[in-house]
């Protein structure tokens, strides 16, 4: 990883030179644009650096980001994977040149790997062990139809289109599934980059716990050489973020083992037996609920697992999961439980009053405070954690930085009840 740093003595690591996104940061449009433009896309006829790309068939550009990749590698004789990387943005090059080698080969990967191709020969011969890697990412996903990456080059492919409640060999994720197909056909060192969260609401139910094991397996069965699974790098309080970040550790360590009982396993260690037990079943019922819903790592609408009825069931086993672990004589199991109780509220706050409509005309019973404000004075004061337990310090709600008090400002005061 790029920010790793594990000491020779526990195993060692390999180490990055810049991980992702790093066509600005080797080529900065700010130094750059001014006196050479051509080096960035062309675009509906203008070159431009705004949600664009580089202008991978320009020659000088190519010699210039030789020079660059080798500054970087000898500030790190350490590393010894190297990012060469698209920006997080659409944009490619429409210049004729870049062009043709993507019309030729039915994807704007044929461009991107032959600039990395470039790259990659001619660093080389002073760097003969470092891999240069780049993506497979959106536009650049779909393989290209002749050209191979050389030895030397990691293609990471990246899901991030996918339906995370499925396996990722479901037909819902067909098209990805032939991707990932035909790299694996095609590179020699294949990583992915695959997505265990929902970035626009960390704290959210997220119900792909049960694909972690199948995918991995996927990506060993079709001989992928890295993982990166990303979660909510923001900070504590991702919704079940303990049980994936266990079980990914166990199934990267060895993807034969049983998920299922690695689950129950830590459900059991964690929150204690009787808690572990309700959660479990609380896991059961949203992935049920969920079904038929195409789960996306950025929530779409229309989420069955998100409505009255599966929240509200929700919300009983957490209370009954808390009032377990409120007999277990290690406290440290309830703290655990209310943590992991926050998606449920999150869910609830943030559709209140659809909720309370739905339960009126289910003729049901309202689980939750009658007061919205309570709620989300709980919800507040199980973010504060406890003092000297930075772990469970619940700060940040989203990719975009949301904060807990930004949040929860909107529900200062109750709603009008309508009767």
């Amino acid at each position: 990883g790029e920010n790793h740093r594990i000491p020779d003595a526990l195993g060692g690591c390999l180490k990055y030179k810049g991980f992702a996104h790093t066509f600005y940061p080797l080529v900065p449009p700010d130094k750059y644009f001014g006196p050479h433009p051509e080096w960035y896309s062309l675009i509906n006829g203008q070159r431009t650096h705004e949600n664009a790309q580089l202008c991978l068939s320009n020659p000088e550009l190519r010699e210039f980001v030789v020079q660059r990749v080798k500054e970087w590698l000898r500030e790190s004789p350490d590393a010894k994977i190297i990012s060469v990387t698209q920006n997080d943005c659409a944009g490619a090059c429409q210049c004729p040149s870049c062009k043709a080698i993507d019309d030729a080969e039915g994807s704007h990967s044929g461009s991107m790997l032959t600039f990395v191709n470039y790259i990659a020969e001619k660093i080389e011969p002073e760097f003969p062990d470092v891999a240069v890697d780049t993506f497979a990412y959106q536009y650049t996903r779909h393989p290209p139809k002749t050209i191979h990456p050389r030895p030397n080059v990691i293609v990471r492919l990246c899901s991030i289109e996918c339906n995370f409640r499925e396996p990722l060999d479901h037909p819902s994720n067909a098209a990805f599934l032939a991707d990932l197909k035909t790299w694996s056909q095609m590179c020699h060192r294949l990583y992915v980059w695959d997505y265990v969260t929902d970035f626009s609401n960390y704290v959210l139910p997220h119900p792909n716990w049960f694909v972690l094991g199948p995918n991995i397996r996927l990506f060993r069965d079709y001989g992928v050489k890295g993982i990166f699974e990303e979660g909510a790098y923001g900070g504590p309080g991702e919704e079940m973020a303990e049980l994936r970040s266990w079980e990914l550790a166990q199934l990267l360590w060895n993807p034969q083992q049983d998920d299922r009982a690695l689950t129950k396993e830590f459900l059991r260690g964690y929150y204690g037996g009787g808690a572990g037990d309700i959660i479990e079943r609380y896991l059961a019922m949203m992935h049920d609920a969920s079904k038929g819903f195409f789960l996306a790592c950025f929530l779409r609408d229309g989420a069955p697992h998100l409505r009255f009825q599966a929240l509200a069931a929700a919300e009983g086993l957490w209370q009954q999961a808390e009032q377990a672990a409120s007999l277990d004589p290690d406290p440290e199991k309830l703290i655990r439980v209310r943590l992991g109780h926050l998606p449920v509220w999150y869910g609830c706050l943030g559709r209140w009053e659809s909720l309370r409509k739905k339960c009126r005309e289910q003729n049901a019973t309202w689980p939750w405070p009658s007061s919205r404000k309570a709620l989300a004075g709980t919800f507040r004061e199980v973010c504060q954690g406890v003092p000297g337990k930075d772990w469970i310090q619940v700060r940040v709600l989203n990719e975009g930085g949301r904060q807990v008090d930004d949040f929860l400002k909107e529900f200062a005061e109750d709603p009008p009840e309508t009767k």
